[in-house]
């Protein structure tokens, strides 16, 4: 089902993808020294669709991504606090439990729902290259998914283990990594969240779309669980830009950064909006991962 606009909202803004490598090989970080392959991102202009104004708005179980309004009784100062072992500790026993609820209404049942993980991050300086470790908690400026099939099992296993994994792949045939995010403390103006919707590429897959980024030496292992690779998005004209126009923190957007199906693994990344208010408040913003079993 591809979403349809009601009115014509839409945002001018910049949106990083894959760039290439130097020598046309699998791209490649060492995070130790820095040395990599890979070239600049390519910035693109694009025009975003504000998913407020959408006719039929995108959904997760049919586009793979929805805006939806469900507040949390955690507060700005206690997500903020997520950085801390006390504070990384009520948000695995309270904030995922929220995010297992609104997993389930939206996906109208799921069978198994497996937070994994959570990111907090900070808008700071917008960092240019991939890479660098520094970047880790502010909004990543380039698309991507976050995982595919291979790194997606990884983690998978490591959260469950190989015997209990083996049996959710054999019992469920469509499986998703689904991520819960939410503004902190004030309305996402600066940095939004964009989808790139590929509702009009049907051959759309993983290995013709994105472009691999092998790590060594990732500080990000102790995060997001292990990941050979990264997953950034190439460009494609039939891409469409999806949006959310100031999303509060009383909001989400719910969606899969990763899915077996293919149709429904969203690219997403943080943009630049060329209509950004000078006084745009800093972005602040929680992303809760989970492994979701339909």
């Amino acid at each position: 089902m591809t979403a349809t606009v009601l009115q014509s909202r839409t945002t001018s803004g910049t949106l990083g993808v894959w760039g290439g490598t130097k020598d046309d090989q699998e791209g490649y970080i060492d995070y130790s020294n820095g040395a990599t392959n890979l070239k600049s991102p390519r910035d693109i202009d694009m025009v975003a669709h504000d998913m407020r104004w959408m006719e039929c708005p995108p959904t997760l179980m049919k586009n793979g991504y929805e805006l939806v309004k469900i507040p949390t009784t955690v507060t700005a100062e206690q997500l903020l606090n997520g950085n801390t072992p006390e504070g990384k500790e009520y948000i695995q026993d309270v904030y995922f439990k929220e995010c297992e609820k609104i997993i389930q209404e939206v996906s109208h049942g799921a069978g198994v729902i497996i937070p994994t993980s959570f990111r907090i991050r900070q808008e700071s300086e917008q960092q240019k290259k991939l890479g660098e470790a520094s970047s880790r908690y502010s909004p990543r400026p380039v698309a991507h998914l976050d995982r595919d099939t291979t790194t997606a099992i990884t983690v998978l296993r490591e959260t469950v283990g190989v015997e209990r994994a083996d049996e959710l792949l054999s019992k469920y045939k469509h499986w998703a990594q689904v991520n819960v995010w939410r503004p902190i403390g004030a309305k996402a103006t600066k940095w939004p969240l964009c989808f790139m919707n590929h509702d009009r590429i049907p051959d759309w897959d993983f290995a013709t779309h994105t472009g691999r980024i092998y790590s060594r030496n990732d500080p990000r292992v102790a995060d997001r669980g292990e990941k050979v690779y990264d997953c950034v998005a190439k460009l494609d004209s039939r891409y469409d830009y999806h949006y959310v126009s100031n999303l509060a923190p009383e909001e989400c957007l719910v969606f899969c950064s990763f899915d077996s199906d293919p149709k429904l693994a969203v690219p997403h990344s943080a943009f630049w909006d060329h209509n950004t208010p000078e006084d745009a408040p800093i972005r602040r913003s929680i992303e809760v991962r989970s492994l979701v079993f339909f």
